[in-house]
């Protein structure tokens, strides 16, 4: 007798397919490429999703996606030897250089010209 319930795996491939079928034709081709990687990573989780088995696939497969990056940003600020966690936490301004923000800058660029007599 066969199975009654897909595996993860399959559960995985046909939420791949609904969602290249939709969103992924509104995706540019690198980004398509991104997309595929994104769910073939979610792809090194079966055990845990397997062990979970949500009612519905995606709520596992966004978790993972979400660990997935988690993970993958503490390896990165650990080779860069970064800690964005105190960086995010700090509550001073980021000192901006003159000149970057045309908008902010335009008043005292017009303060700066004499007026035309």
């Amino acid at each position: 007798m066969g199975r009654t319930v897909s595996t993860f795996r399959d559960l995985i491939e046909q939420e791949l397919q609904n969602w290249e079928r939709v969103f992924g034709r509104a995706l540019r081709r690198e980004e398509r490429a991104h997309f595929e990687l994104m769910f073939n990573r979610v792809r090194l989780y079966l055990q845990a999703c397997t062990y979970e088995f949500p009612v519905h696939a995606m709520d596992a497969i966004n978790v993972t996606i979400g660990l997935d990056h988690e993970i993958r940003l503490r390896q990165i600020e650990a080779l860069l030897r970064i800690n964005l966690e105190t960086q995010w936490m700090d509550s001073r301004p980021l000192s901006l250089p003159r000149g970057d923000d045309a908008v902010a800058d335009s008043g005292e660029r017009e303060r700066e010209t004499p007026a035309a007599d």
